[in-house]
């Protein structure tokens, strides 16, 4: 079989060496020149998730690169149209990360070639992530290390009347897959009440999941931190939009650590300067 492995600044061919010693394969290693620098190739992800990997332009030395390839793998790097028709003789495409954005899936299916994820890849570092966000934001740590450094001394902070301890919080969690179930077994030892809602999952599961089972909008109108863990795709309108925010405590604090589309950016500024939330 030959293999095609597409690097870039986050995964280069030093990390990417070890697909050499697959058995019974010819593998390929190459560079794409338009994603050697983390600004690159952060702009190419983050254009993958906003319009997806038709939007993503493709170097023609990539797809001269790729034109035997039976196995693409891929971390940023797009597999569109322009890759597919450069590389007919593609069967699979493995993809180095959680997401598929810069993969034109729909045309995969059509075209019957399979689509592999690196499902969980940073599970556990995004689970320890959203956590750290909840406490930092509860207790104000970022605010006052950034007081410190210049060599203020604050004790008071604009949400200092609403702090309170995590005992006496209720965390909802939309999207309690391997992540949100991740983060709601952190929660358990701070002793908050934890919710979730998932439209793919049982409320039975949800419960064996560690959360109470609760509709979105109970989730909203209830908690007092929103952490959010669903995907996302090109053109799929947010999840979090104006009527959302509206459910939310005024106190509440939103965090999202899967993708941006998710929340209604637009909206979420607004509620913010109108004092609706935060």
């Amino acid at each position: 079989m030959k293999v095609v492995c597409i690097c870039d600044a986050g995964v280069p061919e030093m990390l990417m060496q070890y697909m050499k010693k697959l058995p019974g394969c010819d593998v390929t290693l190459y560079t794409e020149k338009t994603l050697t620098d983390i600004k690159s190739l952060t702009t190419c992800e983050r254009t993958a998730e906003l319009r997806g990997a038709e939007a993503c332009p493709v170097s023609a030395e990539m797809l001269e690169a790729v034109r035997e390839a039976e196995i693409l793998v891929t971390h940023v790097a797009p597999v569109n149209r322009a890759v597919l028709d450069a590389a007919p003789n593609v069967k699979i495409v493995g993809v180095l990360r959680t997401g598929t954005e810069n993969v034109n899936l729909d045309l995969c299916r059509e075209r019957g070639i399979a689509v592999y994820n690196a499902e969980g890849r940073n599970s556990t570092a995004v689970a320890d992530l959203v956590v750290a966000l909840m406490l930092c934001e509860m207790r104000n740590i970022a605010r006052a290390h950034g007081a410190l450094v210049q060599g203020k001394w604050v004790k008071m902070f604009p949400n200092i009347m609403m702090n309170r301890d995590m005992c006496r919080c209720t965390v909802g969690i939309i999207g309690v897959g391997k992540i949100g179930t991740m983060v709601a077994a952190r929660l358990k030892g701070f002793g908050c009440r934890i919710l979730g809602c998932d439209i793919f999952l049982s409320p039975e599961e949800i419960e064996k999941r560690g959360c109470e089972p609760v509709s979105k909008e109970e989730l909203l109108r209830q908690s007092d931190f929103i952490t959010i863990h669903m995907r996302h795709e090109a053109g799929q309108s947010a999840l979090i939009g104006a009527d959302e925010l509206a459910m939310m405590k005024k106190n509440a604090i939103l965090v999202n650590c899967a993708r941006a589309g998710l929340v209604d950016t637009a909206a979420l500024v607004e509620a913010l300067r109108a004092h609706r939330i935060g």
